[in-house]
């Protein structure tokens, strides 16, 4: 079962109002759900964090990009225009999604197993024949 990381954070809050040092919290942390808690580090920050006065757990509001765009939606969508265009180009999907190129490359090679073949976007995994067939 995974974890929200606002509820591991309700649980060191929990810990820091009940006057457990952080060690006292990771070693409760871990004893109960061993390898699934957050590090060390993390636990050491909330702590900081909370000494600060700070009691809002859920991540706040960022300007910019988000952290990833590598997201179901996205990779759909990129799914979508190379089955609907298989001369899709990386600059075309970055114009009509938004995303950087980096993306991209990784919803291609990593999620969709997708590379380059006489300029055609061509699955990993077929056969010469099958490629040389699905190029014609």
């Amino acid at each position: 079962m995974e974890i929200l990381r606002e509820n591991f954070r309700a649980m060191i809050f929990y810990n820091y109002k009940y006057n457990l040092t952080s060690k006292q919290c990771i070693d409760r942390l871990h004893l109960v759900f061993g390898n699934e808690v957050p590090s060390n580090r993390m636990v050491y920050n909330w702590f900081a964090e909370f000494q600060r006065g700070r009691t809002f757990l859920c991540d706040e509001f960022r300007e910019g990009c988000p952290s990833t765009s590598v997201v179901a939606a996205n990779v759909n969508a990129v799914r979508e225009m190379i089955e609907r265009d298989r001369h899709m180009t990386y600059r075309e999907i970055q114009a009509s999604l938004g995303i950087d190129m980096k993306a991209i490359h990784m919803i291609l090679h990593d999620h969709l197993n997708v590379r380059k073949l006489y300029s055609r976007w061509i699955p990993y995994n077929l056969t010469e024949a099958q490629k040389q067939a699905h190029v014609k």
